[in-house]
């Protein structure tokens, strides 16, 4: 898949020895499905961001939200797509926590990469024997699964914090339980980690015995500004005005 923020003008390629042209539209996309060799001509500077898709992934999702045969699902050539705005939405944040190293880190990609997945079987693929609908989708974690979680979370605050070991804990897989979580909390797992990383880094400010940058890393932020903007929009205040 490729999207981006600035695409060439006046776009050349060769696909499977068919032409196409565009003229290269902001936040589009173009799905290639494997093995279709594409060639591409451009003129001007063009800022893109390719994705790879394993085919284990695409499997996975499948079988757990759907239902479905993987080897029944099939992605056709698609290029300077605008009419999916879900999955343009999510590949333009997958784009930013993957340029910007934000703090949701790798379980923020992760949730996201299930969610692209879902949307491009269910909007985006010539599929046989789905009705649509996700499987499962109903329901809470229970109580026991949702707090062994959350103390996994508070053990493992300062490290990068991965998708598959909170649904291990569940005894879920991973994207049956990044939804059960959110109906749960009313949070996605990465964006409930934060909140817990500000909430840790509350009371160690108020303890008064460490620096705010040893604070940021401490509780698993990669520097200072990163808690300073994420302290200020959960607590409405910056962590030096919180002293």
């Amino acid at each position: 898949m490729l999207t981006g923020e600035t695409f060439p003008k006046g776009t050349a390629h060769r696909c499977d020895d068919a032409r196409h042209n565009g003229d290269g539209l902001p936040h589009a996309v173009n799905l290639l499905p494997p093995g279709v060799e594409s060639r591409w001509r451009w003129r001007n500077t063009i800022d893109s961001t390719h994705y790879q898709l394993s085919r284990a992934l695409i499997a996975k999702v499948a079988e757990e939200a759907f239902d479905l045969d993987p080897s029944r699902v099939h992605f056709p050539v698609c290029y300077y797509d605008q009419s999916r705005p879900e999955v343009i939405a999510t590949l333009t944040a997958l784009r930013r926590e993957l340029l910007t190293g934000g703090p949701g880190g790798r379980l923020c990609a992760e949730s996201l990469a299930n969610v692209l997945v879902v949307q491009l079987i269910r909007q985006m693929s010539n599929r046989q024997g789905a009705n649509g609908g996700i499987r499962g989708s109903s329901g809470q974690l229970k109580r026991h699964a949702l707090r062994a979680v959350e103390e996994y979370i508070q053990d493992h605050l300062d490290q990068n914090i991965a998708l598959a070991d909170l649904a291990s804990i569940a005894h879920l897989s991973e994207f049956h339980f990044a939804r059960l979580f959110k109906k749960t909390t009313g949070l996605p797992p990465y964006q409930f980690v934060i909140h817990q990383r500000v909430e840790r880094a509350k009371r160690l400010i108020a303890a008064g015995q460490l620096s705010l940058a040893q604070i940021a890393i401490d509780v698993g932020f990669n520097d200072q500004s990163q808690l300073n903007r994420h302290f200020k929009r959960f607590v409405g205040v910056t962590p030096k005005r919180f002293y």
